[in-house]
């Protein structure tokens, strides 16, 4: 019998915590995701994977939560409360420490979510996800101007504006019922960098000879999955909120737009002959198909979006599932999985899974013998089983 989506979230749920898991700098009450299983002794700092897994916890939280158990429920939301001190503490004490609008809006939206879901469970949250849900609001807002027309900043050094940043800072901002500037941001990003015609966003318009007084500006064209996946998430929860009849069909056209340039764009053959969603490598690109995995899984339970949108995003999404979950690589959380062989322990003890980085591969295909997982990989397929999860549900 094949294992239910809620099974295969549980499974990539404890395979990461188990095999990632640490503290920061030791310290007591706190919590990170190792960058690689087996841990590196010294390995660079990931801001933003650490929020993607954050969001992941409360994806499992939720879930968990739906189903009536409460005290795995509740172990994930402590999880994502450890890991945003984690996160604190290794940021020299705020996480609005950070250079890159990207990755605070990242946060921005983990936190909104671990927020809700602490009221849904208990009534209540903690102050310190107030506030620093409230100073990243404010990072957020700094990095939106009118230069080369709207759109928010990457990073500091404010000579590029991006869809990486700007798209989930317009859903940051739509969750905080700031629908104006939300709107503002969108209409830029769609009048500015999507192409039309591939239902896709290039990645960024960059202002070449900043501050020079002779500025021109160049767009970079590269597509990444990535990019349509919070925008797509945008554009669903702008419409719901729009009264406007034909500013809604609008975003809602849009949204279905960027489901079909994803099928068109980002799907390859799978294992068995069906279009799988593709990797984008590893890295940072290791988290990149796991976020557009994400808002396909909003597309498919949405009831504003045309039938035909809804189900190629349930398809697409459940078939890459099945092809992460055929492709996994399953042993003892105590035996060496990059040794050759590595298999599940027998007599129904305790078993871990890593999982292919290329949805499209077996593990032992695209995770080479001897090589760490990467955790941006691992979260990624956590994420694509949680949203196949909450898609199935609907």
């Amino acid at each position: 019998m094949s294992e239910s989506p809620a099974h295969r979230a549980a499974t990539a749920a404890r395979s990461v915590d188990r095999l990632f898991g640490s503290r920061a700098f030791r310290v007591p009450g706190t919590y990170l995701g190792a960058v690689a299983f087996p841990h590196p002794r010294r390995g660079p700092w990931h801001y933003w994977w650490q929020a993607h897994l954050l969001d992941a916890f409360v994806d499992a939280a939720a879930r968990e939560r739906a189903a009536g158990h409460a005290d795995d429920a509740a172990r994930c939301r402590s999880r994502a409360h450890l890991l945003l001190r984690g996160m604190a503490v290794h940021s020299g004490g705020r996480v609005t420490n950070n250079v890159f609008f990207d990755d605070m809006a990242w946060l921005s939206l983990a936190l909104g979510r671990l927020r809700h879901e602490d009221v849904a469970a208990t009534g209540r949250t903690t102050r310190q996800v107030q506030d620093e849900g409230v100073a990243l609001a404010r990072r957020l807002e700094s990095g939106c101007d009118r230069n080369l027309g709207g759109g928010t900043w990457w990073n500091m050094t404010r000579d590029y504006k991006n869809t990486a940043s700007t798209a989930p800072v317009a859903l940051s901002f739509l969750r905080m019922h700031r629908v104006d500037e939300a709107r503002e941001l969108l209409t830029w990003l769609f009048d500015t960098l999507f192409d039309a015609e591939r239902g896709v966003f290039m990645d960024g318009i960059r202002m070449v000879a900043a501050g020079s007084g002779k500025e021109v500006t160049a767009v970079d064209p590269h597509v990444y999955t990535y990019n349509s996946g919070p925008a797509l998430g945008a554009a669903l929860e702008l419409a719901g909120v729009t009264a406007d009849p034909g500013e809604k069909r609008r975003w809602l056209s849009r949204a279905a737009a960027l489901v079909h340039g994803a099928a068109r764009e980002f799907a390859v053959p799978g294992p068995h002959g069906a279009p799988v969603l593709k990797g984008q490598g590893g890295g940072d690109a290791g988290l990149f198909t796991g976020i557009l995995a994400r808002y396909l899984g909003y597309a498919a339970a949405s009831s504003d979006l045309d039938a035909e949108a809804r189900e190629t995003a349930r398809g697409l999404l459940g078939v890459t599932a099945d092809a992460l979950w055929d492709g996994r690589r399953e042993f003892g959380p105590d035996e060496d999985f990059t040794r050759p062989g590595a298999a599940a322990t027998p007599g129904g003890r305790e078993t871990v899974a890593v999982f292919s980085p290329e949805p499209a591969q077996h593990t032992n295909l695209a995770q080479r013998t001897g090589a760490p997982a990467e955790l941006s990989t691992q979260v990624q397929a956590w994420t694509v089983f949680e949203a196949a999860a909450r898609s199935a549900d609907r």
